[in-house]
């Protein structure tokens, strides 16, 4: 890829820089802010070898928002996201009218109800697991990976809150009459099989009716495609493309359980809220089948990892964050005290407390953010131009926050993008910016509880009419599950895979320990915990 240095009046100069092989496939090593300083401005023009389309990176806040209000100059580039609509057209990949009716349906399903929904199912998961795994073990304990464990708190949280399926933290892994495996094995295989599933071509996942006959097979069938790629297309096929999938039966069963949806909206949990807001609108029904996955589990899972990972490295803040929660939990209290008992293979939520909790654990929202900050779960967002449109950004900034020497005359230029072009929102270039965020590549928590924090150059949930409609589902699941979890435990690294190393700054040991890969989102290699009860 050919990145060329943009200068001002709608222009390129000649000087040019050959990117090495990842960079041009786009794999560039995350989280990580390009050189824009170099270059001498917060945006960089490049052109594939391959492709003369020309490509512009973004890493101006001000720039980024206006490309993100400006959904007619700057549309998403949906048929990029074709290849995702595995269940149906759903609002992540369309555009025009039809997003706007998916946006709709999408928004009144994720009200405020819902979210103390989340609170509750999230803190039964988390108590499900102190009582029947971790209490059970030693007071001091080493977890291989962190990460499978807040995957397996956010599928299970998600699984309740969003579908209406509770289910015990140990699973027994039986499948119902009539199913190759549970609704459990069948979410998480599809959010693990995605990029497979969008990568290999059609023929290999066959008709609705090879799908039946696949699923009904179990794991058995269809031997020549490797049993990694068996087991994706069966967790595609149980969880909403078969005949007798899980979704379609949830569709079934809700819509005939209550024939005017819409005097349910609000009151049930998320795939309930989609079926109500779609109201009479039969056609809709297509809707609820693809957009219920805009709340993957996998984003928050990730960040969770993530941000106790850091809260190991950084005892100081690890300290502060627990203080802060006994500070607002009052001595004690559980946070939104919850009574509940095992009923059947269940957890029967009978007594809510206080639903206000979540709101008052300001640090540990702001943890949560830091995090994403540091390591967003999608580093870069494409748009395209749909016509000639020019942009201005500032000049880049140093690490030490001086304007960059290149920079001759004054601190903005403004370059024109031409219609077609591609308009890379440079995610972590922006989080990285030290214009918005000093120091940054340190954790600092702090940031995010001054009131006037740039919001506009933070865009791990994205921005405009396009921004994730479930943050706030995010934000309660995680801060419930890091409050129960660093009020019980301390959490340090384990030194037995993670040496400590003498004069080792925790800038350094922050990039040993939480290295990161892309797959779907941006996935922690391993991050080996110890964990010791207070």
């Amino acid at each position: 890829m050919w990145r060329i240095n943009i200068s001002g009046s709608g222009s390129t100069w000649a000087s040019v820089k050959f990117c090495n092989v990842s960079a041009a496939l786009g794999l560039r090593k995350l989280p990580s802010r390009p050189d824009y300083e170099g270059f001498g401005w917060d945006a960089i023009s490049s052109i594939y070898w391959f492709n003369s389309k020309p490509r512009y990176f973004i890493a101006d806040a001000a720039a980024v928002q206006r490309i993100c209000a400006s959904r007619t100059s700057f549309p998403k580039p949906t048929e990029a996201y074709e290849v995702f609509d595995f269940f149906g057209r759903s609002v992540l990949t369309v555009n025009g009218s039809e997003w706007v009716h998916h946006r709709k349906i999408t928004t009144r399903a994720f009200s405020e109800p819902n979210m103390r929904l989340v609170w509750e199912e999230t803190m039964g998961v988390v108590k499900d697991m102190f009582d029947s795994d971790w209490s059970l073990r030693s007071d001091v304990f080493a977890l291989s990976d962190i990460t499978d464990t807040t995957t397996q708190l956010t599928m299970l949280a998600i699984m309740a809150a969003g579908f209406g399926k509770q289910d015990k933290w140990i699973d027994d892994g039986a499948p119902p009459p009539g199913h190759a495996i549970t609704f459990r094995q069948a979410l998480y295989g599809v959010s693990r099989g995605i990029i497979t599933r969008a990568i290999l071509p059609p023929w290999v996942w066959g008709s609705e009716a090879s799908r039946d006959s696949l699923a009904v097979a179990g794991l058995a069938g269809r031997g020549w495609l490797g049993k990694g790629v068996q087991d994706v297309s069966v967790a595609f096929s149980e969880l909403a493309r078969s005949s007798k999938a899980y979704m379609r039966e949830m569709l079934r069963e809700e819509l005939s359980s209550a024939p005017d949806q819409t005097t349910r909206l609000g009151r049930g949990n998320l795939f309930e809220n989609l079926v109500a807001a779609m109201g009479s609108d039969i056609d809709s029904v297509s809707v609820g089948k693809n957009d219920v996955f805009g709340t993957g589990f996998e984003t928050t899972a990730h960040g969770l990892a993530h941000a106790l990972g850091l809260l190991a490295i950084h005892e100081d803040e690890q300290q502060r964050l627990y203080d802060h929660i006994e500070d607002v939990l009052e001595g004690g209290r559980e946070p939104a005290s919850l009574l509940y008992a095992r009923v059947s293979q269940h957890i029967l939520i009978t007594s809510l407390q206080t639903f206000e909790d979540v709101g008052k654990l300001t640090r540990v929202l702001a943890v949560f953010l830091e995090t994403l900050r540091l390591f967003p779960a999608i580093p870069e967002s494409s748009k395209y131009a749909a016509e000639d449109t020019t942009i201005t950004v500032q000049a880049a900034l140093s690490q030490s926050g001086v304007d960059s020497s290149a920079i001759k005359d004054g601190c903005q230029t403004s370059f024109l993008i031409p219609k077609g072009s591609e308009v890379i929102l440079d995610i972590a270039g922006l989080h990285y910016n030290p214009r918005y965020w000093p120091d940054p590549h340190s954790f600092k928590p702090d940031r995010f509880l001054d009131p006037n924090w740039p919001r506009d150059a933070f865009l791990t949930f994205a921005a405009g009419s396009r921004a994730c409609v479930g943050r706030r589902f995010a934000e309660v699941e995680a801060i419930t599950i890091m409050t129960l979890i660093i009020r019980r435990y301390k959490v340090s690294i384990d030194s037995a895979r993670f040496p400590d190393i003498p004069g080792e700054s925790k800038l350094q040991r922050q990039e040993s320990v939480l290295k990161s890969y892309m797959s779907n989102v941006l996935t922690p290699c391993g991050i080996s915990v110890v964990l010791e009860r207070r």
